[in-house]
């Protein structure tokens, strides 16, 4: 399975001085944060080079972590940080975000964490806050349920959706939104007449039906025939159209796929 590639970005004060004075504070805090991510061994993790201290670190590693191929990174607050640090590193690190504070009681990180976040609600950045000690086993958890929603959610960015026949029986909740869908999550929604399913059925040899019958006849525990609509003869149609719907998928280059069916394939054909 692949690992989740996570970036780990850590903002600190923007004054020379006060940055190289904090510098060990901040580059021990976000080793630890990326040793616990990494011992989960479902998170590989790419560390910032450098702790952002300038408009130009900031830029850096937010590049770097677009070229690392990150499917997510976490801006890191251990002490307080210039907040347009953050928005900078926004501008080109993958999103989504989420802006981690840890605890350390000697320095104004959760003012920092907070000053950052409140500048990337005025920019439009879409984040999510979380503030403690992340060897706390809850705090490890809000974590990881946002790194695992984030990589979810971009890795359905260029997908493709084959949506089978047009709204069932009057459903508007069984209808995707085409413009919805690929704006918010970047999938494609590609409409297929349900014409297909019967057209490509009837192509499907008798043979490869037959097959199929006989497997399932060999692995199944009971398949209830009832003579009338439920018979072998119904179930090769049915196996016909496992068929027809795999040609289809690869046809169309779909990585997931919805059928219509009710009421005109339940009633006319399947």
């Amino acid at each position: 399975m692949e690992k989740i590639k996570v970036g780990i970005i850590t903002f600190s004060d923007g004054r020379p001085k006060v940055n190289s004075d904090l510098l060990e504070i901040n580059k021990r805090f976000q080793s630890e944060l990326a040793k616990l991510l990494q011992s989960t061994n479902e998170i590989e993790v790419i560390e910032a080079k450098e702790i952002v201290s300038k408009p130009s670190i900031a830029r850096s590693e937010g590049l770097r972590m677009k070229n690392e191929g990150v499917h997510l990174t976490i801006f890191n607050y251990a002490v307080w940080a210039f907040p347009h640090f953050s928005v900078i590193a926004s501008k080109f690190a993958p999103g989504p975000f989420l802006l981690f504070g840890n605890v350390n009681p000697q320095y104004p990180g959760m003012v920092g964490m907070l000053a950052a976040a409140g500048a990337l609600d005025q920019t439009g950045v879409i984040h999510k806050r979380v503030w403690g000690d992340i060897k706390d086993q809850k705090v490890l958890k809000q974590v990881l349920s946002f790194i695992r929603a984030a990589y979810a959610f971009n890795s359905l960015r260029g997908q493709r959706y084959g949506i089978i026949g047009g709204r069932p029986m009057g459903m508007y909740t069984a209808v995707p939104n085409v413009d919805l869908w690929n704006s918010i999550f970047g999938i494609d929604i590609e409409h297929i007449d349900q014409y297909d399913v019967v057209r490509l059925s009837a192509e499907v040899p008798e043979s490869r039906a037959q097959s199929g019958l006989k497997w399932l006849e060999s692995h199944v525990k009971k398949i209830h025939y009832d003579g009338k609509q439920l018979t072998p003869e119904k179930l090769k149609l049915q196996i016909k159209s496992y068929h027809a719907i795999q040609k289809i998928i690869k046809d169309y280059e779909l990585d997931f796929a919805g059928i219509k069916a009710q009421p005109e394939l339940t009633d006319n054909f399947a």
